[in-house]
C-alpha cells in the first residue's frame, strides 16, 4: 500500500474511532447527564450519533479547514466536487425511472425509497458508471450557459414523485414564475443534450404497487390507534436539535478541549459560507478578492448586474477546478481510496436510512394485511 493510500486509509480508520469512543462516552460519562436532562428523550440519542460523527469530522479533516491558505480556492475546490456527484445524481434518477418501470433490476434495490438512500451516499453507489470526460465536459457547459445554477447541494436529488410532478406540469419555474423549483437545473440541461426527459413518461408501474401496500398499512394503524387510544405519556421537554450547527458549537464550548473546539468553528464556519445564498454583500466580496478584470453586463438594476457578474465568476472558477477533481476522483476510484463525505451528506445518509425503514415494514405489513407473502417479491 502506497503512502498516500496508506494515509487515506488511517484516516477513515481513526474517524471510525473517534466516533465510536464518542458516542461510548456522550452515552455513560455522567459529565454529560445534566446537560442531556433538559431536553426530550427522543432527541438525546439522535444527537449523541450525530455529534460524535461531527466530532471525528472536526479531528481528522478540521485542520484543513483551519490552514486553509486560500479560503475562496478551497471553497471553489469544494463546490466543483460537489458537481462530481450531481453528474452521478443524475445518472441515478435516470436509473430510478427505469427501474420504478421495471424495465431494469438492480440486485439489493427492493423498493423505491431505497433510491433516496442511494443519493444520499451518492460517493459510494454501486450501479452508476464513474464520471467520463465527455460527462465533465457537458457539466462544464451547463457552467459557462445562462441556464447554470447553483443547486449542486441540492437535498433532494432523488425525489421522483416531486420531479415528475414539475415535468408532468410543464412549469418551468425561472420562465413561468416564482414557482418552488423541483427539477434542479442540471437535470434539465442533461435532458436538452442527452435526450433523456422522456424517462419521466415511463409509467411508475413499481412505485404504484409500493402505494397501495403503505396505503393499507397506514389505514391500519389509524384503526388501531383510534380503537386503543394513545396511551404514551408526553414528554414535554424542548428537543435538541441535530440540524443546528450552532447547537454543536455551543456542546463543543462547554464540554470540548480547545483543541477540538478550534477545529470545530473552522469546519462550521466553512459550512455556514458553503450553504449561504449568494447576496449582493457575498457578491462583491467574490469580485473584490479575484484579482482578474471582470466585466459586468448592462442591468437596469445595478444590484442584479454585480450578483450575476460574481455568479458568473465562480461559475468559471468552479470550471477551472473540475478536471483537476476528475483526475483526483478517477485516481482514488483506481486505488481503492474512500470517498470522504461531508457533515450535511451523513445526516442525509441518516435520516434517508430511517425512511427507507419505515417504507418496507409498511409495504410488507400492507402485504400481510392481504395475506400476501410477507415479502419484497411482488
Amino acid at each position: 500500500m502506497s503512502p498516500h493510500i496508506q494515509e487515506k486509509f488511517n484516516e477513515e480508520v481513526k474517524s471510525e474511532l473517534i466516533r465510536l469512543q464518542t458516542e461510548q462516552e456522550l452515552r455513560t460519562n455522567p459529565v454529560y447527564h445534566d446537560f442531556f436532562q433538559q431536553f426530550n428523550a427522543a432527541s438525546v440519542e439522535s444527537f449523541i450519533r450525530s455529534y460524535a460523527r461531527r466530532k471525528a469530522f472536526y479531528l481528522t479533516r478540521g485542520r484543513a479547514y483551519l490552514v486553509q491558505e486560500d479560503p475562496h480556492m478551497f471553497r471553489y475546490k469544494s463546490l466543483a466536487e460537489e458537481c462530481i456527484w450531481a453528474i452521478q445524481q443524475k445518472k441515478l434518477f435516470n436509473m430510478q425511472c427505469q427501474w420504478r418501470a421495471e424495465q431494469v433490476r438492480l440486485k439489493g434495490v427492493e423498493h423505491s425509497s431505497q433510491f433516496q438512500f442511494l443519493g444520499s451516499n451518492i460517493q459510494h453507489c454501486p450501479y452508476i458508471t464513474p464520471v467520463s470526460k465527455v460527462e465533465l465536459d457537458l457539466f462544464i457547459r451547463f457552467l459557462k450557459s445562462d441556464r447554470a445554477a447553483l443547486d449542486v447541494n441540492y437535498d433532494d436529488w432523488q425525489d421522483y414523485e416531486a420531479i415528475k410532478a414539475e415535468y408532468q406540469s410543464g412549469v418551468i419555474p425561472t420562465i413561468d414564475g416564482e414557482y418552488e423549483q423541483q427539477i434542479p437545473a442540471w437535470y434539465r440541461f442533461y435532458d436538452s443534450y442527452m435526450g433523456t426527459s422522456a424517462l419521466l413518461d415511463l409509467p411508475d408501474v413499481r412505485g404504484e404497487k409500493e402505494k397501495r401496500y403503505r396505503s393499507i398499512a397506514r389505514q391500519r394503524q389509524l384503526e388501531q390507534i383510534k380503537l386503543h387510544g394513545c396511551t404514551r405519556e408526553l414528554d414535554e421537554r424542548p428537543y435538541l436539535s441535530v440540524h443546528d450547527a450552532a447547537v454543536f458549537e455551543s456542546f463543543a464550548m462547554e464540554f470540548e478541549d480547545p483543541h477540538t473546539l478550534r477545529y470545530c468553528k473552522a469546519v462550521e464556519s466553512f459550512q455556514r459560507q458553503l450553504e449561504e445564498q449568494l447576496d449582493l454583500d457575498q457578491a462583491l466580496e467574490k469580485l473584490r478578492s479575484a484579482h482578474v478584470t471582470i466585466s459586468i453586463k448592462a442591468n437596469s438594476d445595478w444590484k442584479s448586474a454585480i450578483v450575476e457578474a460574481a455568479r458568473q465568476f465562480e461559475f468559471g472558477q468552479i470550471a477551472s477546478m473540475l478536471p483537476a477533481v476528475l483526475e483526483e476522483y478517477h485516481f482514488r476510484l483506481e486505488n481503492g481510496i474512500n470517498f470522504p463525505q461531508s457533515l450535511m451528506d451523513k445526516k442525509r445518509s441518516e435520516q434517508a436510512f430511517i425512511v427507507c425503514e419505515n417504507a418496507k415494514r409498511q409495504i410488507l405489513d400492507g402485504r400481510k394485511i392481504l395475506g400476501e407473502p410477507e415479502n419484497m417479491r411482488f
